[in-house]
């Protein structure tokens, strides 16, 4: 948005920020697998889902609110340029607002490739479109890929690689840029084998490295190769969009640091970092409603490193006021609540 200016090859190596959306998507299946069994009974369906719910849902709430402001901003003052730059919306931005709105509200706007139901309010919740559908799809991801024998796992993201690969060529090559760009970035079945990859990574870190002696070393050794491939690639960019080779790179990563016992020599569990790690979703949901406040409010490209260092403390502050307590408030809430609906009755 041009608060900071950064050197070409820097631009060239970030793209645009794609790549880390995916390593989210591999991190979210790798954890969720991490965290939950296979055997989801009823009971165990509901937590998970109250849990999905706190994690996502009340933060979503809160990037809207951000955004409320800078909307009525930009319509009270009959802002058609920030309405298309910002919005993607061209003419009367009545109804693309009150369109996105719903859809933003119901997780659905990656599900529409548009961009003026995609960018207005807060263009970055599209993925959250992409892990609910995730999250549903988990229970029934997870006892599949369980009950798979290891050459049929490799054999099954053999083949989801190669299919989001037909994809990406078949979108781009059939359809109009307007569309296929959407639909490459952002369409949750686009993006599903890369969560799943992350499920398979974790179910081969638990089985082969877990109780592995050499854990750390096989762990140092996959992380390191990881990084350099990524490093390579990014510099390199062989293909685009630039995450599909990366995907299998992440899982690498992540599977190498998870199996040791202190990953980076114990800097990764140092608590400042842990908690800027909490936070990071914190992040992910409000900056981009509150670089379009700092750009109402007329801060220019000078104010790039304090704008930085105030969006990482909002997010901090964010998720200690209200995404942590809400979370925690909601699953005890409703996990006991359903705790309390299913205990027999206790007669005299």
């Amino acid at each position: 948005m041009g608060f900071m200016h950064f050197p070409a090859p820097v631009l060239w190596v970030a793209g645009d920020s794609r790549p880390a959306v995916t390593f989210f998507f591999v991190l979210s299946g790798f954890i969720l697998a991490h965290n939950y069994s296979d055997d989801f009974n009823r009971d165990a369906l509901r937590r998970f889902y109250v849990a999905r719910f706190a994690r996502i849902y009340p933060m979503l709430l809160v990037s809207l609110t951000l955004a409320a402001p800078v909307t009525a901003v930009l319509l009270i003052s009959d802002d058609k340029t920030h309405l298309f730059e910002w919005y993607g919306i061209p003419g009367n931005p009545t109804l693309p607002l009150i369109t996105s709105l719903l859809a933003q509200l119901l997780c659905l706007t990656a599900w529409l490739p548009f961009a003026t139901v995609n960018q207005p309010w807060n263009g970055p919740a599209w993925s959250i479109s992409c892990e609910v559908f995730f999250y549903l799809m988990f229970p029934l991801l997870v006892r599949f890929i369980a009950r798979l024998t290891w050459p049929q796992r490799a054999l099954l993201l053999i083949a989801g690689f190669c299919a989001q690969g037909l994809w990406v060529v078949a979108a781009h090559e059939l359809l109009a840029p307007s569309r296929s760009g959407f639909l490459i970035s952002q369409w949750p079945l686009t993006h599903l084998f890369e969560f799943v990859l992350g499920i398979a990574a974790e179910r081969y870190c638990r089985a082969s490295l877990a109780g592995s002696s050499q854990a750390d070393h096989k762990g140092r050794v996959a992380a390191a190769i990881a990084l350099v491939v990524i490093g390579l690639l990014l510099v390199g960019r062989p293909v685009e969009p630039a995450y599909y080779l990366l995907s299998p790179c992440f899982a690498l990563l992540i599977g190498g640091l998870a199996v040791q016992k202190r990953p980076v020599w114990g800097l990764l569990s140092m608590r400042p970092l842990v908690l800027l790690g909490e936070a990071s979703f914190s992040l992910y949901l409000i900056h981009v409603p509150l670089m379009h406040l700092a750009a109402i409010s007329g801060m220019d490209h000078n104010s790039g490193l304090p704008l930085l260092f105030g969006l990482v403390l909002s997010s901090v502050l964010v998720f200690c006021v209200i995404e942590r307590p809400v979370r925690a408030t909601l699953v005890r809430r409703f996990t006991h609540r359903a705790t309390a609906e299913h205990s027999p009755a206790i007669t005299a």
